[in-house]
């Protein structure tokens, strides 16, 4: 039944794949090279090797989205509709295909080494299963269109197995894959790969080197909330206030104060500490709670920072000077960083 297809669907998916796996690739020596730069190639850290397995998680992910869109365009090109028995067979392919990645992550992960091994091996097994019961879903709900609109189906006018493909502009801030690490958009292609997804140049904040990212894997930065680009009241650090207030909101805070500084020439050394602390702090492995505190914090200091001396408030900066190294003591990366551009900071802040 689909042996016409197989040929043309494992050349497809084989180009999809060197792709995919050469921007995996590319992340994971990105990724290598940014520990080595702050921590020394000597030092490992269960941080670091936590990155490089979820990088390598991702990377099969994208593999099964692709292996999954190859079947779909080449059935519905040929029948120009997906059936129920299309599902079984699509969902069994992706399922054998994930199934075979997930023995060569676990093994990934053993030669890795370091602490996060187990914890690598079960968010393997949750994501992957994820991603398989997703798409097996999504490729249900196009057979069940395709049953209560044939003619839709037939005249090739399919809704999308998720929604339209995203593309964004050149320059657009955007956050990317799991991890929602800050990134521009350099560059998009003008038309969808095979997979039905805009390949996107971007550049991960920090980073020297952009990336090939499909559109699916991005997502837009968050803007600032109503209150905040009307300036509204200062987000205490120590209360509950801050509760209700996203990582995505704060995070837009810290941009405008750091642009704001940018373009008045301000200090750029304490500029670049605070882009490079929001990054490790969203990038770091830890409880939301932990995380939003570090934000909060990071947030207002950079939003003191970008006042003029004498408007800036000695006792808030202090309090927050004081409890972040506590704040980054749990996490390897994040005190060491710290270490680094505390006093970079405190310089700037006159303390």
């Amino acid at each position: 039944m689909y042996e016409d297809l197989e040929q043309l669907a494992n050349l497809t998916f084989g180009k999809e794949l060197e792709r995919i796996s050469a921007q995996t690739r590319e992340a994971l020596r990105e990724a290598a090279n940014r520990f080595a730069a702050t921590l020394g190639a000597a030092i490992r850290s269960g941080q670091h090797d936590a990155e490089l397995g979820r990088i390598r998680i991702g990377g099969v992910v994208l593999l099964a989205r692709a292996l999954c869109q190859v079947w779909v365009t080449l059935i519905e090109k040929r029948n120009g509709r997906i059936t129920h028995p299309d599902v079984q067979f699509i969902s069994g392919k992706i399922e054998a295909f994930v199934n075979a990645q997930k023995q060569h992550l676990y093994s990934a992960f053993l030669q890795q080494g370091g602490g996060a091994t187990v914890t690598l091996n079960q968010e393997a097994d949750q994501d992957l299963r994820a991603i398989c019961a997703n798409l097996r879903r999504d490729l249900a709900i196009k057979a069940r269109e395709a049953e209560l609109f044939p003619a839709r189906a037939l005249a090739g006018d399919n809704m999308p197995m998720q929604q339209a493909p995203k593309r964004f502009s050149p320059g657009r801030r955007v956050l990317k894959g799991h991890g929602m690490q800050p990134a521009t958009v350099q560059s998009v292609a003008d038309a969808p790969s095979t997979l039905g997804e805009f390949v996107h140049v971007v550049l991960v904040d920090g980073m020297s080197t952009p990336e090939d990212v499909l559109g699916c894997d991005l997502r837009p930065f968050p803007e600032l909330d109503a209150d905040l680009r009307s300036g509204g009241p200062n987000i205490h650090i120590q209360h509950s206030s801050v509760a209700n207030v996203s990582i995505g909101s704060q995070i837009g805070v810290i941009n405008a104060s750091l642009q704001q500084m940018s373009e008045k020439g301000s200090d750029t050394d304490f500029v670049r500490a605070i882009a490079v602390l929001r990054d490790a702090i969203v990038a770091a492995s830890m409880e939301p709670p932990q995380k939003q505190d570090l934000i909060d914090n990071l947030s207002a200091l950079a939003e003191q920072g970008a006042k003029k001396p004498e408007e800036r408030s000695k006792g808030t900066l202090k309090a927050i000077l004081s409890f972040m190294p506590t704040a980054v003591s749990t996490v390897t990366q994040l005190s060491t960083l710290w270490d680094k551009y505390a006093p970079v900071i405190k310089a700037h802040l006159g303390l």
